[in-house]
């Protein structure tokens, strides 16, 4: 299955070389990824509807005989209009741009076509405006799905595509999982699964949901796997820290006692390093909790006994932010603290790599370059890898392995902010211990959290220019990168709020820009060159800029609870009122509106992270498009909480080859 798996594009009918490279800038790559980008809903399309039964505004399937095809106008912008009629009435179709069609001998009068699409009256008479339509005879009557846009291609476009990529699936095609799930679970084979999510005989909601827990299921158990092995490599010893001296006197230098949340944290995470024996420890910390100061209180007991301390950030943006923050607490001890990004200049590069090597460098921050075979330490005691989800499992470990063969394990403290129960918690990070940290450090204020109907969106354009002309900065959530019917994408609304802002200086950003291209974008926001981001939700942790006060989320129903509030923690980071704006959809339901207002009274990430898991099942989507959180391709917390720990606690015994593991990316080779 996975030698398919990792075919390239180019393999399937119709993909050429500039349509490879349009979804390769979308990460698709392969067509495994192709075959994951997963139906949105389904079209039931098994009866075949009379014209005079056509209802306004719904979508329908009819069948007739074309009575006429006329054209007009010159060039591209040429329209056809085909006359259809049944025994019972007669419908207009409309095409734009598709003088093309003149010459099609499918279309020729008298000929039988079947058409869907949505039905209008105009001036009395039915018209369907830029429908589907086939020759009578190729139509098959089923479930069709739908899906969405990618790349710029349409969710129409999109689907021939997938189903030229089934064509080639091989029937011997088997997953190295299909035995133990078939005969002990009772679950399709992958094939199956993916077959059945594609091209469903019926939609049928039972064996939909059986399909995509197997599709799921295959992603939770390499990854539990893996982490069952790394729980069993970090039981060793590891290196003693003696002096407490240097993270004594931080301690007292601090703007602000510890709260009681980082007072335990710290204790943990000390305990730990003078055990003997080597810490693997996760800091998971809400929004604002303060977790930097217990990193910095680590990294100077470190330094303090002799060794040398190194902290993985998943931008270039976010590991300068931290670098600063760590010299203004850090310095005052006499401890630098260096930055190596991709970005370092060359010079400057080997002047850091030569005092890592020789020791002369305690403290170092940086990216995926800090995990280049070129790096290495005198005697690294710390790794820290701050949120740690943004890499593969390997790369969590990758960096606490730069040490000499003679040298003891190396400490290694994970951090993140994205609020997971603690049930789920002990089995996605069952490698790890893990400390919790809940609340607010002094001087922050609560975000003020408003649910708003998308009709409100003139008193909202008010508001931000209020909020502009004060030098605020505003974040502008939108659900998808790819243009679709309902506008709301990145580039759309960018395109919209240049209109209503011209002096904001409006930018875009998205998960698949370059790393470099994502870093400009960030800069200008930092500084002020762009106050209004459109983003998706890669903004949802590691941006740091106080002057944020403003975050709008469109389609926000959409959403876990958990990720919204990550989002509302990206602003409000000053002592200025922080305001978080939710637009819900037009199709929005009551329980999703009264899900939505549970925002609007607790400010508590894992208060909400639980109240996501209470309401599986509550009949609302909880979480359709967060995927990828926790670093996960399908999987959400919000609604395969049930999945996930019926794997942990029942996990099958199973060797993953490497091209399972490489395309799962349970180990990514960059930041998602």
């Amino acid at each position: 299955m996975y030698q398919y798996m990792a075919l390239p594009l180019s393999a399937v009918k119709g993909i050429g070389p500039s349509l490879e490279k349009r979804l390769h800038g979308r990460g698709i790559d392969c067509i495994g990824n192709l075959l994951l980008h997963l139906p949105l809903n389904y079209i039931d399309d098994r009866r075949v509807s009379p014209i005079s039964l056509l209802r306004e505004g719904e979508s329908g399937r009819i069948e007739g005989r074309i009575i006429s095809k006329e054209a007009r106008g010159y060039g591209k912008d040429r329209q056809v209009w085909i006359r259809l009629a049944d025994d019972h009435g007669q419908i207009r179709l409309n095409f734009f741009h598709a003088g093309f069609m003149m010459g099609d001998a499918r279309l020729t009068e008298g000929r039988l076509i079947s058409v869907r699409g949505v039905a209008e009256r105009w001036q009395g008479q039915w018209q369907m405006t830029h429908p589907e339509w086939c020759v009578a005879e190729a139509f098959e009557p089923g479930y069709q799905p739908h899906y969405g846009a990618l790349a710029g291609l349409s969710g129409k476009r999109i689907g021939t595509m997938i189903r030229q990529a089934l064509l080639m699936l091989p029937a011997t095609a088997t997953s190295p999982l299909d035995h133990i799930l078939m005969t002990q679970y009772r679950m399709p084979s992958l094939r199956q699964a993916l077959l059945q999510l594609h091209q469903p005989h019926a939609a049928d909601s039972d064996m939909l949901r059986h399909a995509s827990s197997r599709l799921k299921s295959e992603e939770i158990i390499l990854y539990l796997l893996l982490m069952r092995d790394k729980k069993r490599q970090a039981d060793c010893p590891g290196i003693l820290l003696a002096s407490q001296r240097l993270s004594s006197e931080l301690l007292e230098q601090l703007p602000f006692p510890l709260t009681d949340a980082q007072q335990s944290a710290w204790q943990d995470i000390s305990a730990d390093m003078t055990s003997g024996r080597r810490m693997h420890r996760l800091l998971q910390g809400d929004v604002g909790a303060g977790k930097t100061w217990v990193a910095a209180l680590a990294m100077a007991s470190v330094a303090g006994s002799g060794y040398q301390a190194a902290l993985l950030a998943p931008t270039s943006v976010l590991a300068s932010q931290h670098a600063i923050t760590l010299r203004e607490l850090l310095m005052p001890l006499g401890l630098d603290v260096a930055l190596l990004t991709g970005s370092t200049r060359a010079a400057e590069r080997r002047k850091i790599l030569a005092a890592l090597a020789s020791g002369k460098i305690s403290l170092v921050v940086g990216t995926h370059a800090l995990l280049t075979d070129d790096v290495c330490f005198d005697h690294l005691a710390l790794a820290l890898v701050d949120e740690q989800h943004r890499f593969g499992v390997r790369q969590r470990w990758a960096l606490a392995e730069k040490r000499k063969p003679d040298h003891q394990a190396v400490h290694l403290l994970a951090m993140t902010a994205t609020p997971i129960p603690r049930t789920l918690a002990l089995a996605l990070y069952g490698d790890m211990d893990l400390s919790m940290m809940r609340g607010m450090p002094p001087g922050r204020k609560p975000i003020e959290t408003r649910v708003i109907s998308a009709d409100k969106m003139r008193p909202l354009a008010d508001g931000m220019q209020r909020m502009l002309d004060v030098d605020g900065r505003i974040y502008w959530i939108v659900p998808r990168i790819d243009e679709d019917d309902d506008g709301i994408s990145v580039d759309q609304r960018v395109e919209l709020l240049k209109g209503y802002f011209p002096a904001a200086g409006v930018l875009g950003l998205h998960g698949r820009m370059k790393a470099s291209v994502k870093d400009e974008v960030l800069q200008a926001f930092a500084s002020g060159a762009c106050k209004i981001l459109v983003s998706t939700t890669v903004v949802e942790v590691g941006v740091n800029v106080p002057e944020a006060r403003l975050m709008i989320v469109e389609q926000a129903e959409s959403y876990g609870l958990a990720q919204l509030h990550q989002l509302r923690g990206r602003v409000g980071r000053s002592s200025e009122q922080g305001y978080c704006m939710l637009i819900a959809g037009k199709q929005a339901s009551q329980s999703s509106l009264g899900r939505l207002q549970q925002l609007v009274r607790s400010h508590d990430g894992l208060e909400l992270a639980e109240a996501d898991l209470a309401m599986r099942g509550s009949g609302d989507a909880i979480g359709t498009r967060q995927h990828g959180d926790a670093g996960f391709r399908l999987i959400n917390l919000a609604g395969d909480g049930e999945l996930i720990r019926q794997w942990y606690e029942h996990l099958p015994d199973f060797a993953a080859d490497e091209a399972m593991l490489r395309f799962w990316r349970p180990f990514a080779d960059s930041a998602d």
